[in-house]
């Protein structure tokens, strides 16, 4: 999306509301080894809008070069609101200040956006804000008449490359696309399905940005997203769960035995995911067959990614209660420690990441106790 400095925001919610993101089934697409030629029919559409000129509320009608942009044969297409200036004089998309932040998150797997996604717009002109005096060119929200007049293009590029699942980054992007507007943020992260597509849509960075209460939650939701499209397209992304439960202030921990990966390190429980489980279905099977008890999982906390052997894994924390005692099934250590004790702990890479949130909230609840204020914060 692209968005005035002075673009009106409604309240976002906090953290825990941002809404766990799936594409559903497993995909089994694997990644081409060279760039696939573009689908039948797309350079002639992309030519027909390099020539538009239909708005009148456009100027000077920037937009990127009349050529595809990322990949065509994953099944996956990213769909921006508008170009930004910044990313118009590049010449690339996403490259201005909200689309860094889609990269900055997707490059934690190894990848880039080109990578997995074929890029496109639902308005294709940079439509320019109204610039102070000397100041440089400024964004505005594309307007609906702009959209309206693109959107054919948009759904000719879109059934021309018949992906499976569409990710449409702010409202002016997913309104194109499924034809109804939506309402941000209780939408983001939410699944439609439009004939044999899936449609998921996300608040837009631009937004996210300006509100420090979800922002790291935000990214994490992006990240997430980005790992299970990843793996879904046959790149070697591995993902993880823990569970965090906490009893009276302390977290469950266990340490990894001989023999193990990490021998003698600590670790909140969990363990890898299936081929074909959800995250929550992975983390009750691991907390079953380690620590013997049944779980109800709760929301996702945290979104860790690591390099094990030279490889991405991407480890999903989430909050979850066990129904019974543990009775851990392979004889593994088990502690009940406080935030600030497992900061002690030699934990592995991605749960020290959490302990060390967990740590510093836990500090913040004090000292706001301490003074009267009382406690909020709820998630690492």
């Amino acid at each position: 999306m692209v968005h005035g400095p002075e673009a009106a925001l409604p309240p976002l919610p906090d953290a825990p509301l941002l809404s766990s993101l799936s594409v559903g089934d497993a995909l089994s697409r694997r990644p081409a080894a060279r760039r696939p030629r573009p689908a039948p029919g797309l350079p002639g559409l992309l030519r027909r809008v390099a020539a538009c000129r239909a708005c009148p509320t456009i100027q000077g009608y920037r937009k990127f070069a009349a050529a595809a942009s990322g990949r065509s044969d994953t099944g996956f297409a990213l769909v921006g609101e508008a170009p930004g200036i910044r990313s118009v004089e590049h010449g690339r998309q996403w490259t201005g200040a909200a689309g860094m932040t889609l990269r900055r998150e997707i490059r934690r797997l190894g990848l880039d956006l080109e990578d997995l996604f074929y890029l496109t717009n639902a308005v294709k002109c940079w439509p320019a804000g109204t610039a102070r005096s000397g100041g440089a060119p400024t964004n505005r929200s594309p307007r609906r008449s702009e959209a309206a007049r693109c959107r054919p293009f948009l759904l000719a590029e879109l059934a021309l490359l018949r992906p499976r699942v569409v990710v449409a980054v702010g409202a002016v992007a997913a309104r194109a696309i499924l034809g109804t507007p939506v309402r941000f943020p209780d939408d983001h992260g939410r699944r439609f399905r439009v004939d044999a597509r899936e449609v998921i849509v996300v608040l837009h960075p631009a937004n996210a940005s300006r509100h420090r209460s979800v922002w790291p939650h935000y990214r994490a939701s992006l990240l997430a997203l980005f790992a299970e499209l990843a793996r879904a397209a046959g790149f070697p992304v591995v993902e993880a769960t823990a569970a965090l439960v906490e009893r009276q202030g302390r977290y469950l921990v266990t340490r990894r035995g001989p023999g193990q990966p990490g021998s003698g390190s600590w670790e909140f429980p969990g363990g890898k995911r299936e081929a074909g489980e959800s995250l929550e279905a992975c983390l009750s099977r691991e907390l079953r067959e380690e620590l013997g008890v049944e779980s109800l999982v709760g929301a996702r906390a945290a979104v860790v990614p690591v390099a094990v052997d030279g490889h991405p894994v991407v480890v999903h924390f989430f909050r979850a209660t066990l129904l019974g005692r543990v009775a851990p099934r392979e004889g593994q250590p088990v502690r009940w420690t406080t935030p600030a004790s497992l900061g002690r702990l030699p934990l592995l890479p991605a749960d020290r990441e959490v302990a060390a949130r967990l740590g510093a909230k836990s500090a913040l609840r004090a000292r706001r106790s301490a003074r009267g204020g009382g406690a909020r914060d709820r998630c690492p």
